[in-house]
Formats: structure tokens, sequence, C-alpha cells
């Protein structure tokens, strides 16, 4: 079992301080291989396809779950204009996106208007 990221910080590197280090832990007792500086190529009869840190790396999988997160696109705010807009919650700042967060935006935003 592999966990992948695309990020080059440590695996886990978001989880609270006092329970991401034991997430890893266990993760590493059960014998699940940690990469990140991922970059994924393609799936096929083979297995996956990415570079790690650059190097070319080819895993012999059976089954992929891709949880791929998130990255704001703001492409379409830069371009609306004469028009009045908010963005908010995932829209506004995808990283480390927390439904809270959008929850509380959302409540002051309709407040506010």
């Amino acid at each position: 079992i592999y966990l992948l990221q695309r990020k080059a910080t440590k695996v886990g590197a978001g989880l609270g301080k006092t329970t991401g280090w034991i997430h890893r832990m266990e993760l590493k007792r059960k014998g699940v291989q940690m990469f990140s500086s991922c970059e994924y190529k393609s799936i096929d009869d083979q297995g996956l396809h990415l570079t790690k840190d650059g190097e070319p790396l080819l895993l012999d999988v059976d089954h992929v779950v891709v949880c791929a997160g998130q990255e704001s696109r703001q492409e379409l705010a830069d371009q609306i204009t004469g028009i009045p807009f908010h963005l908010i919650g995932g829209a506004d700042k995808a990283a480390e996106l927390d439904a809270k967060r959008a929850i509380s935006q959302g409540t002051r935003l309709a407040a506010e208007l």
C-alpha cells in the first residue's frame, strides 16, 4: 500500500500537531509506504507511472484510490467586470479546504447582504 501526495512537505504535515505523527506512525507500522513530491503520469496494466522528485517510478498496484485535493481557480472571477460577487470557501482558498470555514464565510456574507 502506498500513500502518495503531490506536495513536497512531509505526508500529513497539515494534520494536527498532536495527532499527525500518530497517524504517520500507525500507517508506517502497517507497512504503508509514504511518498511526497509525486507527479502522477498514467495508470495502465503495468501499474501507476509517476515521478518522485523528478525521477520516473512505476508502482505495481492492483487498485488506485485518488484523493486529489483542490486547487483554487479564480480565472472566472478575474474576468468578471461590473457585477458584484464574492468568493468564499474553496473557491476563495482551496488549500486545506475546511467546511467549517466555508459555512462561516457563507453565513457572515449572507448577514452582510
